[in-house]
């Protein structure tokens, strides 16, 4: 005698759920293998190219920060150029002046009694000449006329130029002084 197998739920009922088994084992499979490829995206972005992405940051900061290194050492290579220019210009001025003392001493040989001096300025001219510019007072313009040729006399006063010279009435004396002004260029040492 043979046993059967007898079921007593309907072949309806049993095919749908083995339809219903059926399609949640593959929903699942594929939920499961969306969220596999959703995460291997999620890595490739953040791992593989957010190093692509941070290392084009870096580049593009990298560069700028050199850039900017780059605008810094040549601003100092100018200021160091200039220096340079300027301490050249230094040492040549010194090699070739004379000293203060030995011009006030001369102009002090030169100056007469009728002559008397304001304010005395030097300056150095951009050819490295040292100007002499000479503000004061004279008695008369015959006084003033004999400082000037005596400062012209003298090798180491060259170029004396007369700039200005104005009568003004002294209010006290009745005396009327020149006012003058005169330049000239300091020679320089002759080895």
């Amino acid at each position: 005698m043979a046993l059967r197998d007898v079921n007593l739920i309907p072949d309806e009922i049993l095919e749908r759920r083995s339809l219903i088994r059926h399609l949640l084992l593959w929903f699942s499979i594929l939920i499961v293998t969306v969220a596999l490829i959703l995460a291997a995206n999620g890595y490739q972005k953040r791992m593989v190219y957010g190093k692509t992405q941070n290392r084009q940051g870096a580049i593009k900061d990298l560069s700028t920060a050199l850039t900017k290194i780059g605008g810094d050492i040549l601003k100092a290579q100018k200021e160091m150029n200039l220096a340079r220019r300027e301490r050249v210009q230094l040492v040549a001025l010194i090699e070739e002046r004379r000293s203060y003392s030995s011009v006030l001493a001369k102009l002090a040989d030169v100056m007469n009694d009728q002559t008397w001096l304001q304010q005395l300025a030097f300056d150095a001219a951009e050819d490295r000449t040292l100007k002499l510019t000479l503000m004061g007072f004279s008695r008369s313009h015959e006084s003033l006329g004999t400082f000037i040729q005596r400062l012209s006399g003298e090798p180491m006063f060259r170029r004396v130029v007369l700039k200005s010279a104005l009568e003004s009435k002294d209010q006290l004396s009745g005396a009327v002084p020149v006012q003058f002004q005169i330049e000239c260029d300091i020679a320089k040492v002759t080895p």
